[in-house]
């Protein structure tokens, strides 16, 4: 009989990969820009806007990316329940009965 596998242990090992890039990804948003206060010029002004809107952009893709990690350990955790009570269910049957006797 063919064995029910679900390999949370590489599910785990690639939301341990997304959560090292996504502590990255936050350690990077949590610097400060520094912003230029000697220039007037409007080139300056878009370049701040420009930096900050790139900021809010990677912080709503950190969020979004720790959904995706938490969602994968969910499905994982999920999966390896179910495998092990399949195996389980499956291992309780006889399948060298007759069912019809």
């Amino acid at each position: 009989m063919g064995q029910f596998q679900s390999n949370f242990q590489t599910a785990g090992q690639i939301a341990t990969q997304m959560e090292t890039a996504a502590n990255t990804i936050q350690s990077a948003t949590s610097r400060s820009i520094t912003k230029s206060e000697r220039t007037t010029l409007s080139v300056n002004a878009k370049a701040q806007e420009a930096n900050q809107q790139a900021l809010e952009l990677t912080k709503q893709f950190y969020s979004a990316f720790q959904q995706a990690v938490s969602n994968i350990h969910s499905v994982a955790n999920e999966f390896e329940r179910m495998d092990n009570a399949l195996q389980n269910n499956f291992s309780q049957l006889s399948f060298n009965k007759d069912p019809f006797n």
